[in-house]
């Protein structure tokens, strides 16, 4: 049993493998019905000690996005009181780096408390880790008249602020957080990254197999706004009155719409990502796209690490229905138009510089590139300018955009040897741990050092002008520039990639 003083009170916690545990810690007050739509609030004091051995309520969520999106639903019970951290700590007397994890989920599913994110991995490493629970879907990015923009992100704001107050008591360093998260998390890390209110509050920052997608104007998310009241049939003021089931399930059609039907014309430059519940540039809590902060040298100062997997859209691919290239330019052609392009003339400019792809392959490439592979790229370029910038890809890289799947490197970079994992989804078991460790160590040494010390040697910073990627698979690591580089040309009027 450990006992620990935060602002609030005193908690007590577990001792799990030599690791303390501190679970479903709360950073803002419970999310009650008629404070769904407001900015977080405070924590109450108690009285007494809390009980921390335990993980709390997660998120209200229902499967969401199709099988992509329903394998990502947490199964644990949700509740009011879902505004909490997890906390492991090698040492509560200590002074180490914190480690703040962002989980994923497209905004709208996930959580904290998933069995992968238990292992205790980082905090066996010297690593104080801090995983975050925030409001998803409509609670956390619905615009409401009235009532703040970008809830989720908010509450991400105010769970920083409780870690700069209260992280030394559990033997972290306030001046040595590290913001990283992956997918959604790592749309959110970048989006932080453009937020005033959070500046200072981090001072590194690992976007995983995300970046600066999912960001959408004020215009698209006031056609959202509509869209919601009109399947609700009641205007802003009754929703915070509205069953949870209710709300929940206009949030999955409506999530499952736009995932499965990219319609440009309702969902604007949603379409691209497939997600509409996402960050909107109010003006406010966010001034600006996080591309156009970073270009003006606006983002938080600080070294970022970045990278994505081979294969981001092999998984996504799966539940697309055999085409030809035909169908491929047809199924891409709502989601490229906020680009400009239609769909046949995006596909030919794939073709033409990937002329063995199949049309899956061509729609896994054009996809990919769209919401995970260029944003990694552009957003890396512009904060290099300004910044030490890190690049990985993960997996190798096969013909017809075959590789690792979004998210395969979640289970390598949370192992930790002799952690039961037999809770965990196939997807997320190690089968090699002697590479597994390699990638933890990788992600460790960041957080630590914040030049990441590679397997094979030193990492080179990326730059805009020499693109060089830390290749990472299980037949070894090396340095090259990354072959995904170049493709943004393809989306620029003149189409013909860059040469290196």
């Amino acid at each position: 049993m450990t006992m620990v003083k935060v602002a609030a009170g005193t908690l007590r916690g577990s001792l799990e493998n030599g690791i303390h545990a501190f679970l479903g810690v709360p950073y803002a007050a419970p999310v009650t019905s008629e404070r769904r739509f407001e900015a977080p609030q405070p924590v109450s004091p108690w009285q007494g000690v809390r009980d921390a051995t335990r993980l709390g309520p997660v998120c209200p969520q229902i499967p969401t996005y199709g099988p992509v999106g329903a394998a990502a639903t947490s199964k644990l019970a949700f509740g009011e009181d879902f505004l909490t951290v997890n906390i492991r700590t090698p040492d509560p007397a200590g002074r180490a780096p914190v480690l703040f994890w962002i989980h994923g989920g497209g905004y709208a599913v996930g959580s904290a408390n998933e069995p992968v994110l238990q292992s205790g991995a980082f905090a066996a490493s010297g690593i104080v880790e801090v995983t975050v629970n925030y409001r998803l879907g409509a609670l956390g990015f619905l615009h409401v008249e009235g009532k703040p923009d970008n809830r989720g992100l908010l509450d991400l704001v105010a769970a920083l602020g409780w870690v700069r107050d209260n992280v030394a008591a559990f033997g972290g360093d306030p001046d040595r957080v590290t913001l990283a998260g992956r997918s959604a998390g790592g749309f959110a890390v970048a989006t932080l990254m453009a937020m005033p209110q959070a500046q200072g509050l981090f001072h590194r920052a690992m976007p995983q197999s995300g970046a600066s997608t999912g960001v959408a104007c004020m215009e698209d998310a006031g056609k959202l706004r509509q869209r919601f009241l009109a399947v609700a049939n009641t205007g802003d003021a009754a929703l915070e009155a509205l069953p949870m089931h209710r709300l929940l399930e206009i949030q999955r059609d409506l999530c499952n719409q736009s995932y499965e039907q990219h319609d440009f014309a309702r969902d604007g430059a949603a379409s691209m990502l497939g997600v509409p519940f996402v960050p909107v540039i109010d003006g406010v809590s966010l001034p600006e796209h996080p591309e156009t902060a970073a270009h003006m040298g606006r983002t938080a100062a600080v070294p970022m690490m970045i990278g994505c997997t081979t294969g981001e859209y092999v998984t996504h691919g799966t539940a697309q229905p055999e085409m030809d290239f035909v169908l491929c330019a047809e199924l891409l052609h709502e989601r490229v138009l906020p680009c400009g392009f239609s769909g046949s003339g995006i596909v030919e400019r794939y073709r033409r510089i990937l002329p063995n792809h199949s049309p899956r392959g061509i729609w896994r490439a054009v996809a990919g590139d769209l919401v995970f592979q260029l944003p990694a790229i552009r957003f890396a370029k512009l904060h290099a300018r300004f910044n030490p910038v890190y690049k990985y890809l993960y997996g190798s890289l096969g013909a017809d955009e075959l590789g690792a799947p979004h998210g395969a490197e979640v289970g390598p970079v949370w192992y930790r040897g002799g952690f039961d994992c037999r809770e965990l989804p196939q997807r997320q078991r190690v089968a090699d741990a002697g590479f597994a460790t390699a990638i933890h160590d990788l992600w460790a040494s960041f957080i630590k050092d914040e030049r990441p010390a590679a397997p094979n040697g030193e990492w080179p910073l990326y730059r805009a002008e020499k693109p060089m990627v830390l290749r990472a698979g299980p037949v070894g690591f090396g340095v090259t520039i990354d072959p995904f580089d170049g493709r943004e040309a393809l989306w620029l009027e003149t189409g013909e990639p860059a040469g290196h």
